[in-house]
């Protein structure tokens, strides 16, 4: 379990130095005319002093107009005006005018029309009340409310959740709850096309807002995502939606919570049926036909699968037939983001020992080498990175399936992977992770079959690669290619390896980094060069 989680883990590690602070458009202003009145700064000296102020404090300005306002300030951000007309609109209850209010408060926070600054401005003008009474209003079927009245408010309140501050108000006014208890089955009963929306609304609220998340799972939303996919009548826009939504639920993206429930919402999910749902989804798909919506299902089912009984259950309910089905005819199509989706499911269910002989036996070691070779050949193109990316997450995939299993790095030996995985490390020397990749799949294709040795050293030029990617990546590729050069038997393997903390010995004694030198410690003491 703990393999399957280690990569949320990483991604959690690396949002941590992000800029997490906010600050109002107001604030910034102030500041911009404190640098000219205080400090005699002309306007564009005194906006370029604030803005390396506020982000030598971590602040971040993304959704900050940053020019200058004037000494009489901006007046009314357009968001606001349009959000308290929305208000106006709905508390007189007229149809017509709440349709015509919320299409001018969506140009205003979407598209061209969007201007900095619009999430604090309307979310302070009452915008998230205004549309959930504007959704309550449609649900209960007021005057008469029809299909294109439902979107209307269900599409402007997912726009308004689409930021910060509107997320923030919409779970501390305890919105959670409510929608997933009234508003989503009043919609599902009188406009069954409205699911779409109401998955929608989710994904907006719960996308980098812990709080949202824990409260839509504490309200139970997985029981209606689930049925979303279990219902043969669900359309290709309500499936994406929901897929959003899972994997909103399932991504520790707030950068202002130390920790993540991302693992807690996945179990939940699954134990409403949500794996078994999402292969029963991806088989009816045929990848051919709708390619997106395939990957959304295929990084959806990723999501869900955080522990060893879920991916069982994935492997049991046909999960790795079909993505191996569906991996194959994303190379026959080009399609790189189905194939990188496909490969990054795989590679998640092959981190249980109870999935790696299945996959192998299923004829994965073929279809893997197969998409590796595919989409090697495209690298050439401008577009060189996104091919790339395919290949990482099919030998990462490969790697998975050899660790702990010598049967299935035998079956490499005979089924000659081994030269295109090195033909790959050798045409993407530039791409760090596959670099990475090729290294731990080298190492863990030796590691307990030392007869994998000669055919590796003998028939490609592995070890010059590995003392490459050291050298050119040594933060991502020291450990892992000095691993491999280590087991397959290379000279001075742990050249460039440079420990960065004290090591106690099986002696007792406590190494300094100086006193280590070159020779990489292990629990044992230093690792013997034979």
């Amino acid at each position: 379990t703990s393999s399957l989680a280690r990569g949320r883990g990483a991604a959690r590690t690396d949002m941590a130095v992000k800029m997490t602070r906010r600050i109002t458009q107001e604030t910034f202003d102030e500041c911009v005319q404190g640098n000219i009145d205080d400090f005699e700064m002309e306007p564009d000296e005194a906006v370029e002093e604030a803005v390396k102020e506020f982000e030598l404090q971590g602040v971040d300005l993304s959704q900050i107009d940053k020019t200058y306002a004037g000494p009489a300030g901006r007046g009314e951000h357009p968001a606001a005006a349009a959000a308290r007309a929305h208000d106006a609109a709905v508390e007189k209850g007229d149809l017509r005018g709440i349709a015509d209010t919320a299409r001018a408060l969506r140009e205003c926070v979407s598209g061209e029309g969007a201007t900095p600054g619009w999430g604090s401005a309307c979310v302070g003008a009452g915008a998230v009340q205004a549309c959930w009474r504007a959704c309550e209003r449609v649900a209960d079927g007021a005057a008469g409310a029809s299909w294109d009245d439902v979107v209307d408010a269900m599409q402007t309140l997912a726009l308004v959740l689409s930021c910060d501050e509107g997320r923030d108000t919409f779970v501390s006014l305890r919105r959670p709850m409510n929608f997933v208890t009234a508003l989503w089955p009043a919609f599902a009963s009188t406009h069954p096309r409205s699911v779409a929306d109401c998955a929608a609304v989710v994904a907006a609220a719960c996308t980098r807002n812990e709080a949202c998340k824990g409260a839509f799972i504490k309200a139970g939303v997985e029981t209606p995502l689930v049925a979303v996919f279990v219902d043969a009548a669900s359309d290709a826009r309500a499936l994406r939606h929901a897929c959003a939504a899972v994997k909103a639920l399932t991504t520790g993206d707030d950068p202002r919570e130390p920790a993540s429930g991302a693992f807690t919402h996945a179990r939940a999910l699954a134990k409403a049926g949500a794996a078994s749902a999402l292969c029963v989804s991806l088989t009816a798909v045929e990848a051919s036909e709708d390619p997106v919506l395939c990957a959304s299902l295929t990084t959806a089912l990723k999501h869900v699968a955080v522990n060893d009984d879920i991916c069982k259950e994935i492997a049991e309910r046909g999960g790795v037939a079909r993505l191996l089905e569906t991996l194959q005819t994303s190379a026959s199509l080009g399609d790189a983001k189905l194939a990188r989706a496909c490969a990054a499911c795989l590679r998640q269910l092959a981190g249980s020992d109870g999935n790696k002989s299945l996959i192998v036996n299923a004829g994965g070691l073929a279809v893997l080498t197969h998409v590796v070779n595919v989409f090697g050949a495209r690298a050439g193109d401008a577009d060189a990175d996104r091919f790339h990316s395919v290949q990482e997450q099919c030998v990462g995939c490969l790697a998975a399936l050899l660790l702990k299993n010598p049967e299935g790095a035998a079956r490499c030996g005979a089924e000659g992977v081994f030269e295109p995985v090195v033909d790959a490390m050798s045409r993407a020397r530039a791409h760090k992770g596959l670099q990475r990749q090729c290294a731990m799949f080298l190492r863990n294709a030796v590691v307990r079959n030392p007869e994998n040795v000669p055919l590796i050293l003998n028939n490609t030029d592995a070890e010059a690669l590995l003392r490459l990617s050291k050298k050119n990546h040594p933060k991502e590729c020291v450990d892992v290619a000095s691993a491999a050069m280590r087991d397959l038997g290379c000279d001075n393997y742990n050249e460039g390896w440079r420990p960065t903390t004290a090591v106690m010995g099986a002696d007792g004694v406590v190494r300094t980094p100086e006193e280590l030198g070159d020779e990489p410690v292990g629990v044992n003491g230093p690792i013997p060069e034979e």
